[in-house]
């Protein structure tokens, strides 16, 4: 009995203390957050996909389901209240955020509003599509102002559609019209037109199109559709009046900061990995920007572009809380709640940040305060929790580059493949390596001055390199291989012409030497490829497989010199096989000789230096075609227009060489398929 009132009691104090963490738990959870219904991703540290981390943001719940919104196309959060474009009901829609009030403005002002955006007194400036044109209420929702389309002569014959509108702390207005190509509208204060603005360029011309443009006749080419740059369908004005725009079917630069001068102000060249079918796009005062695709996925990027979270997703199957079906607008506030339109389901989707998130935003907010060491400490954390996440290594970089250890930094940029960041933290170290020992190289320079003045006076009176220089001599007599790999190719690059007329009649050179030589090129690439600093884009990364990259290498100087030879022959060329085998071999002498010292320089060079390596690059190139297209006119004693002719033709033949061993390939695969199956169904039919 006594047994049995102990297990009574164990079991009595075990259930109170389970009661008690649950209700622990229920205390310290949010109450308006729910369990997450998708995954938050990053980008993985080597750029080759994402990465899964901690949720990010948790769904809280969702707004203004019940007043049936119809096909909602914006929304626009100030000051703890979200305004909605509610297209289908041609009204605009005032949800108070804290108290639940609701209250409606324009009804019987607009037709079709697609935009909205309230400026700092509390006026609301609308972009009524039905209508064609931008529309101003007071804080009421009293009309004040309609600007119609611009009568100014520098507006052209563009359509006027507006989709969107925005307005800075001037209240200056900047409107989206559909079908106008030539940027985002702008407006003065009073409603005058002031110009276009960060208008996008015009992609490339396809080859078809190229073909179009070059061989079609006027009366055809106006039947054609106009080459247009991509439209951009949706802004945001930030705080700081910069302008973020949004342009579909451009993945690297479908987001745009734009300055003043209507120049997107991103850091590199202005690309940012993302999506593109982005609809929408918010940035907090901080500087984050959010944008989200009509499928529902959010996407948070840093002030500088940098992919920092990704989460949310489409409801395909079920309708569940924090999914959403076809979404037109986003907002986020103060505090990153975020704010999801989703026009389909009519209602405002919400999602909350965890601790999680918020030690992002404060480690972001630290080291743009200046206050890195605390920053640190916030990126150190991150690092810990996610090792392979991209954002995590960077900030980390940041941090210590502003706080001096820029070896640390380096090997972090490096590890993430920032060039341009790992290029200045070397800059950082060399310049502190060179004041450190200045001293020393000046009197090693100086040393190595004297020492060669003391050679040459002493080999004036006395040659003492004669029996090494006699030595060499009779080596290169006795062993020609030598002398085709170690003086030849020097002698190419002084005199080509003289080389080749030896080559073509056998008095250096040979066929053996020639496959060295193309071994060596060939080592040379892959050494050149794998050695030079990533900095120069070097580096055998996970992109390349080390067979392509062979295959890439081998196969089109064997098509050159097999195409060129066969040209020649029917064209009334001199040389041989043998001849266009080795002279083309000879041509690769400065590429095999001065590629290595580059990629070793590439080491000891930084982006500032970019352009020095990079002319030496073009130069090396340069002598290597020069050489080419001597090659293939001293061997085969042609004129300057015939050798012109060889090449352009030797280039065809490698086209469509290549196009043929493709199509072969796969009528091989479709052969392979069709005798396995065949044999398949014989032992089926066999055995069965």
């Amino acid at each position: 009995m006594e047994q049995r009132s102990l297990w009574k009691r164990w079991i009595k104090k075990g259930l109170g203390l389970c009661a008690a963490a649950v209700a622990g738990l229920a205390v310290t959870l949010p109450v308006s957050a729910i369990e997450s219904t998708t995954y938050t991703y990053t980008l993985a540290m080597d750029m080759n996909g994402y990465v899964r981390t901690q949720d990010a943001y948790l769904p809280g719940g969702t707004y203004l389901s019940d007043i049936e919104l119809n096909a909602p196309e914006d929304l626009y959060y100030r000051d703890g209240v979200l305004f909605i474009a509610d297209s289908g009901n041609a009204r605009i829609v005032r949800y108070e955020l804290e108290t639940g009030e609701l209250s409606y403005l324009g009804e019987d002002l607009l037709n079709n509003p697609t935009g909205v955006a309230v400026a700092e007194d509390g006026r609301l400036f609308i972009a009524d599509y039905g209508a064609s044109e931008l529309v101003i209420l007071s804080p009421s929702g009293n009309l004040q102002q309609r600007i119609g389309r611009p009568e100014e002569v520098i507006y052209g014959s563009s359509p006027y559609k507006p989709r969107r509108v925005d307005v800075d702390s001037f209240g200056n207005i900047f409107a989206l019209s559909e079908g106008t190509y030539e940027g985002i509208l702008q407006f003065n204060a009073d409603g005058t037109f002031n110009g276009f603005f960060g208008a996008n360029k015009t992609k490339g011309l396809s080859f078809t199109e190229w073909f179009q443009d070059t061989f079609y006749t006027e009366e055809q080419k106006e039947k054609l559709f106009f080459h247009t740059p991509p439209n951009i369908v949706s802004l945001d004005v930030a705080s700081t009046n910069l302008v973020y725009s949004v342009t579909q079917q451009d993945a690297n630069r479908a987001l745009k900061k734009l300055n003043l001068a209507g120049v997107n102000v991103f850091s590199g060249n202005g690309e940012v990995w993302g999506e593109d079918n982005y609809v929408d796009v918010a940035v907090t005062p901080q500087g984050e920007i959010f944008a989200v695709t009509d499928t529902g996925s959010i996407e948070e990027f840093d002030n500088d572009g940098n992919l920092l979270l990704l989460f949310g997703g489409r409801a395909a199957s079920s309708d569940r809380n924090g999914l959403t079906a076809v979404v037109s607008a986003i907002e986020v506030d103060d505090q990153y709640n975020v704010y999801v339109l989703d026009k389909e389901r009519g209602l405002i989707q919400t999602f909350y940040p965890t601790s999680y998130t918020d030690l992002i935003h404060q480690a972001k907010a630290d080291y743009n305060a200046g206050n890195y060491d605390k920053s640190l400490e916030s990126w150190t954390e991150i690092l810990r929790m996610n090792p392979t996440a991209q954002m995590a290594h960077l900030g980390y970089a940041n941090a210590m580059f502003q706080m001096g250890e820029y070896e640390t930094a380096a090997e972090h940029y490096k590890t993430i493949y920032q060039g341009t960041s790992y290029s200045d933290c070397y800059w950082k170290i060399r310049s502190q390596w060179l004041s450190e020992n200045m001293a020393t190289i000046l009197i090693v320079l100086l040393c190595a001055v004297v020492a060669l003045f003391a050679l040459w006076l002493v080999r004036r009176k006395y040659d003492f390199l004669a029996p090494a220089a006699a030595g060499w001599r009779s080596f290169k007599a006795k062993h020609r291989l030598a002398r085709d790999l170690l003086v030849d190719p020097f002698y190419m690059m002084k005199h080509p012409i003289d080389c080749y007329y030896d080559l073509k009649h056998g008095l250096r050179g040979g066929v053996l030497s020639a496959s060295i030589l193309y071994v060596l090129a060939f080592i040379v690439c892959l050494f050149s490829m794998g050695f030079t600093s990533f900095v120069f884009g070097g580096g055998l990364g996970y992109w390349q497989d080390p067979a392509i990259v062979a295959l890439t290498i081998i196969a089109p100087v064997f098509l050159f010199v097999l195409g060129s030879y066969l040209i020649s022959s029917i064209n009334d060329g001199e040389g041989s096989f043998k001849n266009a085998y080795v002279a083309c071999a000879y041509m690769f002498s400065p590429y095999i000789v001065f590629t290595p010292i580059l990629t070793l320089l590439s080491h000891v060079m930084t982006n500032k230096e970019a352009f020095i390596y990079n002319f030496c690059v073009l130069l090396v190139v340069g002598y290597t075609l020069i050489l080419l297209y001597l090659a293939v006119k001293e061997t085969h004693s042609y004129t300057p227009g015939k050798t012109i002719g060889n090449l352009l033709l030797t280039v065809a033949f490698i086209i469509i060489a290549v196009l043929a061993l493709i199509i072969l390939y796969i009528l091989w695969n479709e052969l392979l398929d069709f005798l396995s199956e065949t044999f398949e169904e014989v032992r089926y039919r066999a055995f069965s």
